[in-house]
C-alpha cells in the first residue's frame, strides 16, 4: 500500500536539527520526497548526511539546499535551487520551521536583535511564501505549515521580541488561510517547551517563571515507570516534562496529511495543553507562591471557576423565578472564586498523616491557630456546593444571598489574620 505522501514534495526550513531534524524524518517515513534547507555553512556536512540516510532508508529524492532566510534573497533562492532539483517543480508542502530567538526585558532589548528576530521569523517565511506559490497546487492539495510558539499567547517575560513575532506568523497564518484557498490550506502549530537545544539556552529566570504555565498543562506531567528516567527526574525541578520533537513533528506530519483538507487557518495545539491549562494563571515576579495565591488564588484558581459554572446551573434553577440563569451564574462565579480560596486554606491547614488534603498539599501548612482554623473550616462548609438547596423557593434563594455574604466576610478574616502573622499568634484577639 502506498504512503500517504508518496510523490509529494515537501521543503522544510531549519531542517538540520532540532524539531525540523525531527518533522524530515516525519515526512520522509511517509514516503515525501524533502528538500533539506538549512542556514550556516557548518550545517552542510551534517545535512547532506541526513539527506543520504533518508533517502537510502525510504526510497525517496532529498536534496539539502543552502539558503540564509534572515535576507531578502535568501528565501527565493532556496525556490531556485528546488527548482533545479526537481523539475517540473510542484511545492505539495512546505513547512517553515527556521526560526531564531533573543530574550531580554524591554531596557535590554538590543535594535538589531530586534531586526534579526523579525527577518527571520517573520519577512523570511513571508517571502518564502511569495516565491513559493507559483509552484503551488492548484487544486486546494497543498499544505503550508508555520511553528509558531505558545509565547504567542503567553506574554512570557523576557519575550517581547519573540513572541511577538511568532504572534505576527499566527497573524499571516490567517491570512493566507484566504488568500490561497484555492491552492493550499495553511496552519500554524503552537509548540510550548520542547527538549532541545534552542529551549535549553533559556535562562534560569525563565524558566522559574514558566514553571507555573508547566505545572497546569494536562499532558506535561512527568509519569515515573513510563517516561525515560531522566525526563521524571528534569521535571522535579521544571514542574512538569518538555515535549519530544518527535511529538511536533507528529502534528505536522498530521497537518501535511490529505486527511487535513478540511482544516485551515488554525493554531493547532503542539503544546500538551499548555495554553488550554493556564488560561487563568498569571505570570508574576514573586517568589512567594503564598502571595500569589493571595492576590489571584493563582494555581488553585481554575479549580474554583469551573465549581463556580457548575453551581452556577444550580443556581439558575434556585433563582429562576426573578434572576434566571445568567444572574446566577454571575453570583456563582464569585462563589467560585471563594471555593478556590476555602481549598487553599484547608490545604495549608496541619491534618494527620495520610489525609488526602495533607497528601496534596503543595504550600507550607499554617501555624496551629485555633481561630484561624474554625474560619477556614466554616468558610469551606459555606461554599461546599452539596449542601445548597436546589428548591426554587424565596427562602433557598435567600438562605445562597446569606451564604456567599458570609463566605465573603470569613474569607476577609481569614486573610486578616495570615497578613498579621506573628502578631495573632501571639495573642491579639480580634474578634470574628
Amino acid at each position: 500500500m502506498a504512503l500517504p505522501l508518496t510523490g509529494k514534495l515537501a521543503i522544510v526550513t531549519g531542517a538540520s536539527r532540532g524539531i525540523g531534524l525531527s518533522i524530515t524524518k516525519a515526512l520522509a517515513a511517509r514516503g515525501a520526497n524533502l528538500v533539506l534547507a538549512y542556514t550556516s555553512a557548518s550545517s552542510a556536512d551534517s545535512t547532506a548526511k541526513l539527506a543520504s540516510e533518508l533517502s537510502s532508508k525510504h526510497s525517496i529524492k532529498v536534496v539539502p539546499v543552502q539558503a540564509d532566510l534572515g535576507t531578502v534573497s535568501g528565501p527565493a533562492s532556496l525556490i531556485s535551487q528546488a527548482a533545479d532539483a526537481f523539475s517540473p517543480l510542484r511545492i505539495d508542502i512546505l513547512v517553515n520551521n527556521a526560526g531564531v530567538a533573543y530574550n531580554d526585558k524591554v531596557p535590554d532589548i538590543k535594535p538589531e536583535d530586534f531586526t534579526k528576530s523579525y527577518n527571520v521569523n517573520v519577512l523570511g517565511p513571508l517571502l518564502l511564501v511569495q516565491a513559493a506559490h507559483p509552484y503551488l497546487p492548484t487544486d486546494r492539495s497543498g499544505r503550508i505549515i508555520n511553528l509558531s510558539s505558545v509565547s504567542a499567547s503567553l506574554g512570557f517575560v523576557g519575550q517581547s521580541v519573540y513572541g511577538g513575532t511568532k504572534a505576527a506568523l499566527e497573524a499571516m497564518t490567517r491570512t493566507w488561510a484566504r488568500e490561497f484557498s484555492e491552492r493550499a490550506t495553511v496552519n500554524a502549530i503552537n509548540p510550548g517547551p520542547v527538549r532541545s537545544e534552542m529551549y535549553s539556552r533559556n535562562s534560569d529566570e525563565f524558566k522559574r517563571l514558566i514553571k507555573p504555565f508547566i505545572q497546569n498543562a494536562p499532558l506535561m506531567a512527568a509519569r515515573p515507570g513510563i517516561d525515560d528516567p531522566e525526563v521524571v527526574e528534569e521535571a522535579k525541578t521544571a514542574g512538569g516534562r518538555a515535549g519530544e520533537a518527535d511529538e511536533i513533528a507528529g502534528i505536522v506530519a498530521m497537518l501535511a496529511s490529505p486527511e487535513s483538507a478540511w482544516c485551515t487557518g488554525q493554531v493547532i495545539c503542539a503544546n500538551g495543553g499548555m495554553i488550554f491549562g493556564t488560561m487563568e494563571t498569571r505570570q508574576t515576579d514573586s517568589s512567594d507562591p503564598f502571595e500569589d495565591v493571595l492576590n489571584l488564588e493563582e494555581r488553585f484558581y481554575s479549580e474554583g471557576y469551573q465549581q463556580g459554572i457548575k453551581d452556577g446551573v444550580q443556581a439558575g434553577r434556585i433563582e429562576g423565578r426573578s434572576f434566571g440563569m445568567q444572574k446566577g451564574f454571575e453570583k456563582f462565579f464569585e462563589s467560585g472564586r471563594l471555593a478556590s480560596k476555602a481549598i487553599v486554606w484547608a490545604n495549608r491547614i496541619p491534618h494527620k498523616d495520610g489525609t488526602a488534603s495533607w497528601q496534596t498539599c503543595t504550600l507550607p501548612p499554617l501555624p496551629k491557630n485555633a481561630r484561624l482554623d474554625k474560619n477556614i473550616n466554616t468558610l469551606y462548609a459555606l461554599v461546599e456546593p452539596d449542601t445548597l438547596s436546589t428548591e426554587n423557593s424565596d427562602d433557598a434563594v435567600q438562605d445562597f444571598d446569606d451564604r456567599v455574604k458570609r463566605a465573603q466576610g470569613k474569607a476577609k478574616i481569614v486573610e486578616k489574620i495570615v497578613g498579621a502573622g506573628g502578631r495573632e499568634a501571639a495573642g491579639a484577639s480580634p474578634t470574628a
